[in-house]
């Protein structure tokens, strides 16, 4: 399913959702949810559709694991009588790291367990930054270990009298 797909998809839930049609919503938000089960917004409505509060704590668990940010998602786990986690104070995600996402019994299990791609435009500038950050530490490593060679060449050259 393409990010165009999955938009149109998802506005198509969420009209239906709106409409009451309760069903034809959770039909729709599965088969995003099947093909893309990192697609925050889509656990999102999920949690409206579902019918324990279970599931919904898990849908809302699942939004908060993509964002610990959500707001929306924050204040449905405090109306269901959980806490929310604490908000991280590290980047959100690396890219070697693949979020937990818990599945309800009904939405399939893609069967990749990592991300091949970002979801969208805002997953992969996370990535670019990401990425930046760890050439940016590495070039800073190894700048660091020049400037202590070139120190050491210099202190050992100064330092050494010749003959004796």
């Amino acid at each position: 399913m393409t990010s165009t797909n999955t938009k149109e998809t998802l506005d198509q839930a969420i009209a239906a959702l709106k409409a009451g049609q309760k069903a034809e919503a959770r039909r729709l938000l599965e088969g995003i949810l099947a093909t893309d089960r990192f697609n925050e917004n889509a656990w999102l409505w999920m949690s409206g559709v579902v019918d324990t509060d279970a599931e919904r704590i898990v849908c809302l668990e699942n939004v908060l694991t993509l964002n610990p940010y959500n707001e929306r998602a924050r204040k449905g786990l405090e109306q269901l009588g959980r806490t929310p986690p604490p908000l991280p104070i590290t980047p959100l995600l690396s890219p070697q790291v693949s979020p937990r996402i818990a599945s309800l019994p009904s939405v399939p299990t893609p069967r990749t367990a990592h991300v091949d791609a970002p979801a969208s435009s805002s997953d992969s500038s996370r990535t670019e930054v990401a990425d930046y950050r760890l050439y940016i530490a590495v070039i800073i490593a190894l700048s660091l270990m020049l400037i202590c060679a070139v120190v050491g060449i210099l202190a050992a050259a100064l330092f050494v009298t010749p003959g004796g």
